[in-house]
Order: structure tokens, then C-alpha cells, then sequence
């Protein structure tokens, strides 16, 4: 049903080209341009301090004036001085930059999330992904893509700076150059190597990291505490925080130790190549092949080359680092279904609707079951229908099929003779107004939780309208601002909370104004008594007649109304037809009923007694 679980890779080079296509057109084309000029002064920095040395050496050794050579070397000094300025000034543009970069990245992140087909993101595969890519926008400065686009920045400037001085170092000897080369290449692999191996042993630190996080998390739940502290589980969560503890360190250090090895071969690489280089300057200098100058701006060189190249394999090594980061975040932004516009709108939108099931199947991502199995059903236009069954019968996934949100693993499903799948997702959703069991309001104002619209877009008397038939205008009038009355505190400390039944009322104000013409009603109601609840869908049914109605409850009195019940179990619809047809066939449901009937007297006999 869904893409393997394991993410894409990249390579380095296409993650590169990504990221700062991405950097142009968020940040604009001059984004790229102060980066351009940051790398450009980040280069002639050091260049200009490594010769600085010999720069004023050369001017007192020659035969010019005082003032000639106190001039020349204010000049130089103010020319390096406003290099450094204008470097340090670029780079604080820089990181601004690419932190607003990162932030803005959030809206593709978010538009992916809140477009790709519920289905998808549902799953355990796109769950998995997601978290993946929210790591490369959220894991601070110094991880995610926001580092990413830094450290290529980083590893431009010291390549262009190794290519710089060593064009200068091979004007002096090529052979000191290919020993320099020859060294770099060498690092370079042994860097790589490190981080090819960091790279897979990233997916079993982060195993182990998950694990340890579930185990914080419900360490500190209020709710979990009764439970820890009355069955004495507290060692037994210590000792699983030391175990995934040392786990987790020893999988680091072993990560490290790569870089470590890597690192020290390095170093006694680079000391092998000082004595050679700086033995070789000496012997210049000393038989007069080189002048004092020379031989300071050639040491400057040759250290600013190791520079560059320590410089090199740090960005190198954090690009490295987050390469899976990158990964998995493209990864998630082509994963799912997105809604494609090019595909047509139901022919008979707005109208009320058959929907046909053919042999229609659903299985969960890794479910060695179907949920729905080979069902085959026809929806009349404007019939009022009942699905009844106890809890995981198959109810909700099969609603969740009738409007699209999932897609079949069997079968078709058919709008009006239309392939569901043939159409346009957002236009599909549009003919359906769907009130699910769990019952919540946004913590927005009150008009956006029934409009679902910017406030500008809302009709006035068509809210005040769906709200007066749910019955909720009275107890809007007594709220602080009304309609613009924030719903909880998360957003507005001045928000209110509705209780349950005013939250049912609010979810059928909404079912109205949206005005749709299928209703499917998911048992909204399941939190109340049953004659309440049957009370609420005899309300819903009051205000949307003439649209094709779909009620689902556990609760087999509260859909008695209903032209035609569907009792399912197991995916299958075992039984159909009306309600007193059901009785007298003394079924399946029949039997439900009965038996839910004597517990609501009994219960009901038992609450006059202790009242």
C-alpha cells in the first residue's frame, strides 16, 4: 500500500543543487549574492593576514622612504581592516539569512503536511517519515538544513582557498604542491570513510534515542504515576534508562571513534608534511633562493593551506551528518498522494448522490487482515442510512472510504458512476460533510470552528442561521465576544471551553452551514447516555433532510429511524433492511438489540434506586 519505509538517498551533489534552488527562491536571487560575496571576502581574509608578514617585511628591506613605507602599510592595514569588517558584517547577514531561510522552509513543510492524502500520513511508514523531515527543520542552528546550506558554503570557501594558495604554492615548487595534494587526498578519504560509517550507525542510534524518549515521556505523565508508584515501578524504569543509556553512548562512541582515528591519521599526516614543507622553505631561505619576505609569505601560505583543508573536512563531516536529515526530508515531501487539480470535479456536484462499493477491500499497513473485506454496496441518492455494529466492525474505515480519505486496497468505489480515485480529491471532500466520534473545537474563534473559513469569506446569516437551528445561539449571545469568542485558552487566555453537548451542537452547526449534500455522522455522540444520543441524531436528521445520511452507532436504538440499517461485523455486512424487519428476523441484530436493551433498563433501574 505505501512506499517502503526506508527513506531515499540522495547524493551529495543532487542534495546540494536541492538546497540552494530552494535558498533562491524563498530567500531571492540575492541571497545567493551576499553568500557569493561572504565566501569571495572569506577567501582574501586570510590571504591578506598569511601575507601580511612578509607584506611589511618587503617594505622595510627596501630602499624607499619612511613615509613611503609607513604609507603602504596604513594602506595595507586599513585595506585588511575593512576586509574584516565587511566580512563580519556579510556573515552576520549570512546567518540571518539562513535561519530565516529554515523558518520559512516551514510553509512548504506544512503545506505537504496539510495536503497529502490522510492515508498516507496515517500510516505508521509516513509517521515515520514526517518525523524525519521535522528533525531537518527543527533541530536548531546546528543540525537540519540550516546547517546543511551553511557547511556547503563553508566547503566552497576552503576549496576555492586550497585552489587559491595552491597555485601560489606551486609557483614556488610542484612538487611541494602534489605533497600537499596528495596529503589532502588522503585525509579526505579517511574522513570520508568516517563519515560513511557515522552514516550507518545514525538509523541505529536513532532506534535506540526513540526508544529512550517513549520511556521519559511516560516517566513524567501525571496519569502514569499512580501506576509507577503503587506497583513499585520505578526500578524498573531505572534500570531500562541505564540500559537504553549505554546503548545510546556506545553506539556515539563508536560514531566517534571513526572521526577520532581519522583525525589523529591527520595530524601525524600533517606533521610528516610541515617538516617537509618547512625543511624545504629553510633550505630556499638559507642557499638564497628565497628572500625573508618570500619566506614568510610562503609560511603564512602554507599554514593558511592546512587551515583550508581542516576547514574542508569539518564542513565535510557536518555535511556528512546531515545527509539523512536531507534525505528523509525530500523523501517525505514526494511521499503520499497530493490532491491533483487536473482532475475532474464530480459531474453532480451539489446534488445528492449514489455511491456504489464493488467488492471494495482494506487492510491496514501491516495488518495480516482485511478491516473491510469484499464489500459490495449501493448508497441511494438522499436514502437515510444506518451502519450499526459494536466497536471494530469496520464502521469508520469504511466511512473513511466512502469520502475519500482512504483509498481501497480492493476494489472500487464509485460517485455517480465515477471512479473515486478519477477525481479531484478537494472537490470530492467538498460533497461530504462528516462529523467524526472524536468531538473537539479548534482553539479558534467560534464563527471559524462552524465556517472553516478566513472571516472575510464567511456568510453572516447563514452562520447565525446554522447555529440557531443546532441550537447554540442562545448561549452565544452570553459569551464575552459572541461568535469571535476564542473556543480553549491555547491561543487566547480569554477563550472558553464548551461542554460536551455544546460541542455536539457545534460540530452539527457546522455540518449545516456546510451544506453538503452526503452527512455521515461517525458516532459524535458516543460520550453520551444512549437517550441522549439518540435524542442528538434525531436533531441531525431534523435539519438535514433531503441529503443522502449516513448515521453510524454502536448503539443500535439510536438509528430506529433510519430507512435502511446495516449491521456489519468483522468488514462484512452480515444484515440489512429496516429496523422491524431486522427484529423479526431475530438475527444477529435482533439479538444486539435485545440484549443492549435489558443492560439500559437494568442500568437505568439502578440509577432510580441510588438516586
Amino acid at each position: 500500500m505505501h512506499e517502503n519505509a526506508k527513506h531515499k538517498q540522495y547524493s551529495i551533489w543532487s542534495n546540494c543543487r536541492y538546497t540552494f534552488y530552494k535558498l533562491r527562491l524563498i530567500e531571492g536571487t540575492g541571497s545567493l549574492a551576499i553568500c557569493g560575496i561572504d565566501m569571495l571576502l572569506s577567501i582574501l581574509l586570510p590571504f591578506l593576514e598569511a601575507a601580511l608578514a612578509g607584506a611589511v617585511t618587503a617594505c622595510l628591506v627596501s630602499n624607499n622612504e619612511p613615509e613611503v613605507i609607513l604609507l603602504f602599510v596604513a594602506g595595507y592595514i586599513i585595506l585588511l581592516q575593512t576586509v574584516r569588517f565587511g566580512q563580519s558584517h556579510l556573515r552576520d547577514l549570512r546567518h540571518k539569512l539562513l535561519f530565516m531561510f529554515r523558518a520559512q522552509m516551514n510553509a512548504e513543510y506544512y503545506q505537504k503536511i496539510l495536503s497529502m492524502d490522510g492515508q498516507s500520513l496515517e500510516s505508521t511508514i509516513g509517521q515515520k517519515k514526517k518525523e524525519i523531515a521535522t528533525k531537518n527543520l527543527y533541530s536548531g542552528n546546528d543540525r537540519g538544513i540550516e546547517a546543511y546550506t551553511r557547511n556547503f558554503l563553508e566547503l566552497f570557501s576552503n576549496i576555492c582557498g586550497l585552489i587559491l594558495y595552491g597555485i601560489i604554492v606551486g609557483k614556488v615548487s610542484l612538487l611541494l604542491l602534489l605533497l600537499l595534494i596528495a596529503q589532502t587526498a588522503f585525509s579526505s578519504f579517511l574522513h570520508f570513510w568516517a563519515g560513511k560509517r557515522t552514516y550507518k550507525l545514525e538509523d541505529e542510534i536513532e532506534k535506540n534515542w526513540q526508544a529512550f524518549q517513549y520511556l521519559r515521556r511516560e516517566s513524567i505523565v501525571p496519569e502514569n504515576g499512580k501506576d509507577i508508584r503503587i506497583y513499585q515501578m520505578k526500578h524498573w524504569f531505572l534500570r531500562c534508562f541505564y540500559t537504553w543509556i549505554d546503548r545510546i553512548v556506545i553506539l556515539i562512541d563508536n560514531e566517534q571513534t571513526g572521526f577520532m582515528a581519522a583525525g589523529i591519521m591527520e595530524k601525524i599526516l600533517s606533521f610528516g608534511r610541515n617538516l617537509l614543507v618547512y625543511g624545504y622553505l629553510i633550505r630556499e631561505m638559507a642557499q638564497g633562493g628565497m628572500t625573508l619576505p618570500s619566506f614568510l609569505l610562503y609560511v603564512g601560505i602554507v599554514s593558511g593551506f592546512e587551515a583550508w583543508m581542516n576547514g574542508l573536512f569539518e564542513a565535510l563531516n557536518q555535511i556528512l551528518m546531515d545527509e539523512k536529515l536531507m534525505d528523509g526530508y525530500r523523501d517525505f515531501m514526494d511521499f503520499g498522494n497530493r490532491n491533483d487539480d487536473s482532475k475532474p470535479a464530480p459531474h453532480a456536484a451539489g446534488s445528492a448522490h449514489e455511491i456504489r462499493l464493488e467488492n471494495v477491500s482494506f487492510r491496514y499497513e501491516g495488518s495480516d487482515a482485511d478491516t473491510i473485506h469484499n464489500l459490495n454496496l449501493t448508497i441511494r441518492p438522499g436514502e437515510k442510512l444506518a451502519l450499526v455494529g459494536l466497536n471494530g466492525a469496520g464502521k469508520t474505515t469504511l466511512i473513511k472510504l466512502l469520502c475519500g480519505l482512504y483509498r481501497p486496497t480492493g476494489g472500487k468505489i464509485y460517485l455517480d458512476g465515477q471512479d473515486l480515485q478519477t477525481l479531484s480529491q478537494e472537490a470530492v471532500f467538498k460533497e461530504f460533510s462528516v462529523v467524526f466520534q472524536e468531538v473537539f473545537a479548534f482553539s479558534f474563534p467560534l464563527a471559524a470552528n462552524v465556517s472553516c473559513s478566513k472571516q472575510e469569506q464567511e456568510d453572516k446569516a447563514k452562520l447565525k442561521e446554522s447555529l440557531s437551528k443546532a441550537g447554540l445561539w442562545t448561549k452565544i449571545q452570553e459569551l464575552p465576544n459572541g461568535i469571535r469568542t476564542a473556543m480553549n485558552k491555547d491561543l487566547d487566555e480569554s477563550g472558553v471551553a464548551l461542554s460536551g453537548g455544546e460541542l455536539q451542537k457545534l460540530m452539527l452547526a457546522r455540518a449545516v452551514y456546510k451544506d453538503s449534500p452526503v452527512v455521515i455522522l461517525d458516532e459524535p455522540t458516543a460520550t453520551l447516555d444512549p437517550i441522549a444520543e439518540s435524542e442528538m441524531y434525531e436533531k441531525y436528521d431534523e435539519l438535514i433532510q433531503g441529503k443522502t445520511s449516513i448515521f453510524i452507532s454502536h448503539r443500535l436504538s439510536s438509528t430506529r429511524f433510519c430507512e435502511r440499517i446495516l449491521f456489519m461485523e468483522k468488514g462484512a455486512v452480515i444484515e440489512e433492511g429496516s429496523h422491524e424487519s431486522l427484529m423479526a428476523k431475530g438475527g444477529a441484530y435482533a439479538e444486539l438489540f435485545t440484549l443492549q436493551a435489558k443492560y439500559y433498563q437494568q442500568k437505568k433501574k439502578e440509577e432510580e434506586i441510588y438516586a
